[in-house]
């Protein structure tokens, strides 16, 4: 690690298998496993990955901060992303996603038409996650504060994000960065505690 150097940019459609590999650690995975049995965590993380290398939908490079990790000979590792967007954009950018879904998976009970989790007026942090070898060294922390930066120089005081009840760890930091609970919503089944911070 001291030969390395870890920074914060945004996304590239090469970062796509990087990302989603991360992304997918936020969602209930269990869950959505269960309704896809043609899969496992691999095969739907690179089934994710194709939004991420996408334009134009909730998991695209185009909305997605990520954490480097790039080594002396210039070898860079994905151990960090966030992605996040304008919370009136949400029904928009789903679409594609639900198209997707009901094309692949149909009759799975994965219907992103039926969730709901943002509106507008907030920017909405909708997935992030860090590599679990590199927890508890700042990354987390960075990519917060470039997403708060990234809202606000997009003219938002508010920023929004929803939490498992089942992850106290997780609400627990996300107080700490000053986030308070608004409301609860619903996703796939999940009570997800809906949070958010003034900037």
């Amino acid at each position: 690690m001291e030969n390395s150097l870890i920074t914060v940019r945004d996304a590239r459609p090469e970062d796509a298998a990087g990302v989603a590999r991360l992304l997918i650690m936020a969602w209930p995975v269990e869950d959505f496993l269960s309704r896809m049995p043609s899969l496992d965590e691999e095969s739907f993380a690179e089934f994710i990955s194709g939004f991420v290398a996408s334009q134009d939908n909730l998991y695209s490079y185009e909305v997605t901060k990520v954490a480097v990790l790039t080594s002396e000979d210039g070898t860079e590792r994905i151990v960090g992303m966030m992605n996040g967007y304008d919370g009136a954009e949400y029904e928009r950018l789903k679409n594609s996603v639900a198209e997707r879904f009901d094309a692949s998976f149909p009759g799975s009970g994965t219907d992103f038409r039926q969730v709901r989790e943002t509106e507008a007026g907030e920017f909405y942090l909708d997935s992030a996650g860090v590599d679990p070898q590199m927890r508890s060294m700042g990354i987390g922390s960075r990519l917060f504060e470039a997403m708060f930066a990234k809202a606000a120089g997009a003219g938002f005081h508010t920023v929004g994000l929803i939490v498992d009840e089942d992850k106290p760890k997780a609400e627990a930091l996300y107080r700490r960065l000053g986030f308070e609970v608004k409301g609860i919503k619903d996703f796939f089944g999940h009570k997800m505690k809906h949070m958010q911070k003034t900037i």
